[in-house]
């Protein structure tokens, strides 16, 4: 029983994050905003969440290789966490229309009592 409700709690965090993210092609239909997160080199390795959600450390989603990662128009929770640094949470707005990119510029400053 417990695997079976570990299980729909997994597949339910799936289905909202697929509902906040967009895939990359939709940015083309304007339908959403691809999300740059910008921070110093040495917090590449910082995790981001959307709306709660883990999306990955920012530095691999920072590669080329890797498509932009989307939002659907609407207001969104970004936060980017790194061990020993306060949290970097900011409030986003998607329109529908224009712009394609939405960059948010994170500064984890050291926490002096980790």
């Amino acid at each position: 029983m417990r695997r079976i409700l570990s299980l729909a709690l997994v597949l339910a965090r799936a289905g909202a994050l697929a509902g906040v993210l967009a895939v990359a092609g939709c940015a083309h239909q304007g339908a959403g905003a691809a999300l740059k997160i910008e921070v110093a080199e040495a917090d590449l390795d910082a995790e981001l969440y959307v709306d709660g959600n883990y999306v990955g450390q920012v530095r691999a989603l920072s590669q080329r290789s890797t498509d932009p990662l989307v939002l659907a128009p609407g207001v969104h929770r970004v936060e980017v966490r790194k061990p020993g640094r306060f949290p970097v949470q900011r409030t986003i707005r998607v329109d529908k229309r224009p712009p394609a990119e939405i960059v948010v510029a994170a500064e984890l400053l050291e926490d002096p009592e980790p």
